[in-house]
């Protein structure tokens, strides 16, 4: 669907907030004093658990260590995401990354524990409690660290899921415009060629009102030169419009043409795409006879409360060439526009296509 203003993408995705699982200084430094707080909390709990008092300042080791290992864990992770981010990006083979991420961060996990284990002094093994502290000091760091680093992966994948959402919205409405208006300019050079073929023969038949005729021309282009930009119109527009669009035909055409407009003042604010009924009427007056005798007959209505019918009598010419293009044309608007179809109905006495009405804001 289009919108008469573009779809941007909000600024908070253009020039985002500061997220600490980006890199740079910054983040980093947050990262580290969160995870380096968590460290010691934790062996300070551990401390307790087993009714003992612990004092950094006489045996720093345990906190260091337990600082330095939780970080090398939470970085090492956050590494891990960054580049399976680039090599195996979730929004493809989800199955695929999550076992990836899973297996790289286990193996980074146990490595960075056994390098610590290792680290430990000799003496600190035969220490009372040393297994089962050292067991929950490594339970409750990781499982925060787990807990803290999926927070950051979740926040960072909706974020960029959100970005590259609005990204393929915002350049799939560019390409649609892009095709629209490609579709609206076919209509310029048709009713161009129309108007001045219209207006020789007006010279040729009526001179005397061949200046009214030229200035009505110049109201007709007036608006189309005013609209041709435009995605939609007001339904009144299109009909003062048509109103002037008859008036040149009326002058060649005498009483072999007859238009009909029955419409209520609470549609007329309603949308269409511009020039589309002007299309609808050209078509008419092309593919069918007319004489005074047997005019050709065009009525617009409303149908339905929800679209605009034009039916004409069918008394078609022999031997004219078309393209299809005009309706054509039409149905492929209404397609972009709102996801709609023009109805086109056929019987042995008359030819009707009905028109989508819009809203502004389809």
């Amino acid at each position: 669907m289009i919108t008469k203003e573009k779809q941007q993408i909000p600024e908070e995705f253009r020039t985002p907030r500061l997220n600490i699982i980006n890199t740079g200084f910054t983040p980093t430094i947050i990262r580290f004093l969160i995870v380096s707080a968590v460290g010691f909390l934790v062996i300070v709990f551990v401390y307790f658990l087993y009714g003992e008092s612990p004092d950094p300042l006489k045996t720093p080791f345990p906190f260091v260590l337990s600082i330095i290992a939780f970080n090398l864990i939470s970085e090492g992770n956050i590494i891990i995401n960054r580049v399976l981010d680039k090599k195996s990006p979730w929004f493809f083979k989800i199955a695929s990354r999550l076992k990836k991420q899973l297996g790289w961060s286990f193996i980074w996990t146990v490595m960075i524990a056994a390098i610590s284990f290792l680290s430990l002094p000799g003496h600190v093994y035969e220490e009372q409690h040393f297994f089962m502290s050292a067991v929950l000091v490594f339970i409750f760091g990781v499982l925060f660290i787990l807990i803290f680093n999926s927070i950051l992966f979740l926040r960072s994948f909706l974020f960029n899921w959100k970005k590259s959402v609005l990204e393929v919205e915002t350049l799939k409405q560019a390409k649609i415009e892009s095709d629209y208006k490609i579709l609206q300019n076919q209509l310029n050079p048709h009713f161009l060629f129309n108007c001045f073929s219209t207006l020789i023969s007006e010279i040729h038949y009526d001179p005397e009102n061949a200046a009214e005729f030229t200035q009505k021309l110049a109201e007709v282009y007036r608006y189309l030169l005013q609209k041709k930009n435009d995605i939609t119109v007001p339904l009144w527009e299109e009909l003062d419009f048509i109103n002037d669009f008859v008036f040149l035909h009326k002058h060649r055409m005498g009483e072999a043409l007859v238009v009909n407009i029955d419409i209520s003042e609470e549609y007329k604010d309603l949308h269409i795409p511009p020039m589309s009924l002007q299309m609808l009427l050209e078509n008419a007056i092309k593919h069918n006879r007319s004489s005074e005798k047997s005019p050709l007959t065009i009525d617009i209505n409303i149908k339905n409360k929800r679209f605009l019918n034009v039916c004409n009598n069918l008394q078609p010419k022999n031997n004219v060439y078309s393209t299809g293009t005009g309706l054509q044309n039409i149905s492929q608007r209404y397609e972009m526009l709102s996801g709609r179809s023009i109805k086109i109905s056929e019987t042995e006495e008359l030819y009707c296509v009905e028109l989508p009405l819009l809203f502004d804001n389809d």
